[in-house]
């Protein structure tokens, strides 16, 4: 039997990642110019099916690039950051309401198009990838993206395995009703967090009836995929009680696995002894029942007079137990102290949140990557800036960094090539590009004065 959970892992960044301050260059880890260089092939193969509904050409309307594309994910970053994501185009590129950030990069018009065009796939080949997985029409770039937050980022000796409910009320063969999360509808990703960082080390899409488990249950498919990163590694997974199960526990802790677990288990498996579960009314508050085998701890503990909690643990061995306040066994404050990492990373998915309203879950899904490499890039900032002995930017002045290295090029591009531009929005682009102005004003035709300086520094 090898040694449970015996060596310390300190969590951070791999290799080369470690020396990168620059926030542009840590987001570019996980939305690379590459992948965004693809979105733009196909969404200008979108343009130009869409094209042929209009009658007039107009500059709305035309093939798109990698400047203006990193310009539309500055929007959806800055609406996560000013908590604007929720409000309508019409409202957000309003100046009287949100400001003149959201017109300086493009126009009202121009953003409701490329939103509507935006594209993740060849849509000629969608139908040949069908037959493969119903998550076609985005598997490329999702997949892409968790291969980086896979293979960049080493995760402490706890990680936590538990569900995420993108919000979703188009239609969708897979879309999931959770009466307990705040969306209630959604598409269900599970993912695996590190606790120490909260960093989202793999994910992966609960797909309904077309998920193929190979023959397993389901919840032991989504723990074996999701920990592949890990295999080998002596580190605990915490789990809830939809994945816990004797068999899981016993599979993990042997090779190539070897991993110890922590969770909730449900009263209505087979394994548990019934002594274990029954509410037994001479049975005082806050004791504790305990059964062991050579590999597993099970534990009840009664924290209420009505009410009885069952754990399972391939961790721990003995009943120790170390608050003397509670005397709570060590298997749950073990449980409590590392049971939190996804339900921490999904609510700053919601705290700075880039998701929009819409019918497509392709883009629904872009969204909440969006979000998720806002989350993992941060965290690799955050280290890298403490390891060089910096203070790092507040997670809110970091994605509004980002948005400034995003758009600066598109905004400098269309004061260029954009002849006649509001004298105004000319003002304004200037103004977040730090430069100086020296502009004159005329009306009807005539010159007012020498003209007006204005001077930004």
């Amino acid at each position: 039997m090898f040694g449970k959970n015996i060596i310390h892992i300190r969590p951070g960044p791999i290799a080369e990642i470690r020396q990168i301050l620059n926030p542009l260059s840590v987001f570019q880890l996980f939305i690379s110019d590459d992948m965004l260089n693809r979105i733009v092939l196909y969404t200008n193969q979108q343009i130009n099916k869409a094209n042929k509904n209009y009658k007039v050409a107009k500059q709305t309307f035309s093939d798109t690039d990698l400047i203006e594309l990193k310009a539309l994910l500055e929007i959806y970053i800055l609406a996560a950051v000013m908590k604007d994501n929720h409000l309508s185009s019409t409202l957000m590129f309003d100046t009287s309401y949100c400001g003149t950030r959201y017109r300086a990069t493009m126009s009202k018009s121009r953003f409701d198009f490329l939103t509507a065009c935006l594209r993740f796939d060849d849509k000629e080949t969608r139908v040949e990838r069908r037959n493969v997985t119903v998550f076609a029409p985005i598997s490329e770039i999702w997949e892409e993206f968790i291969e980086v937050c896979k293979t960049k980022y080493k995760p402490s000796s706890y990680v936590t395995i538990d569900e995420q409910l993108v919000g979703f009320r188009g239609h969708c063969p897979f879309r999931m009703y959770i009466p307990n999360k705040p969306a209630k509808y959604g598409l269900k990703l599970v993912l695996l967090c590190d606790v120490s960082t909260k960093y989202l080390i793999n994910a992966c899409p609960y797909l309904g009836k077309s998920t193929n488990t190979n023959g397993r249950p389901l919840a032991n498919h989504f723990v074996e995929l999701l920990t592949v990163p890990i295999y080998g590694t002596n580190r605990n997974v915490t789990m809830d009680n939809w994945f816990t199960s004797v068999p899981l526990a016993d599979k993990l802790i042997s090779k190539p696995y070897l991993m110890t677990i922590v969770g909730t288990i449900r009263k209505n498996k087979p394994h548990i002894p019934p002594t274990l579960v029954e509410n037994d009314k001479n049975r005082k508050v806050g004791t504790s029942l305990f059964v062991y085998t050579s590999e597993s701890t099970l534990v009840s503990y009664k924290p209420k007079s009505n009410k009885i909690v069952t754990l399972l643990s391939t961790m721990h061995t003995s009943s120790g137990t170390t608050n003397k306040n509670t005397n709570k066994p060590e298997i749950i404050q073990t449980y409590n102290a590392t049971k939190g990492a996804v339900d921490t990373f999904d609510q700053m998915c919601q705290n700075m949140c880039a998701n929009r309203k819409t019918k497509r879950r392709p883009i629904c899904i872009f969204y909440n990557m969006i979000n998720m490499a806002c989350i993992n890039s941060y965290v690799i900032y955050s280290h890298n800036g403490i390891s060089y002995g910096g203070k790092p930017m507040t997670r809110q002045m970091y994605m509004l960094e980002l948005h400034k290295n995003l758009t600066e090029a598109h905004q400098s591009r269309r004061l260029q090539t954009v002849p006649n531009i509001n004298i105004y929005l000319k003002i304004s682009i200037n103004d977040f590009l730090g430069k100086e102005i020296e502009i004159k004003e005329s009306r009807r035709g005539q010159t007012k004065g020498n003209g007006m300086k204005r001077k930004e520094k």
